[in-house]
């Protein structure tokens, strides 16, 4: 995924009621490891890994 904001993604505390400010707590809670990527832009793109469970 990435943005166009030249900040840093943090992964703080969300306003339950906001609008926004949920996107990397869904991504920690799925992913094994994630972190921020190359420059895109005046932004930034963040990666994450996903482990596959095969039955």
């Amino acid at each position: 995924m990435h943005d166009t904001s030249p900040a840093r993604p943090v992964l703080g505390a969300s306003d339950l009621d906001g609008d926004g400010g949920r996107g990397l707590h869904l991504v920690a809670a799925v992913a094994d490891r994630w972190a921020v990527g190359e420059r895109v832009g005046p932004g930034k793109r963040v990666w994450a890994e996903l482990s596959v469970k095969v039955p």
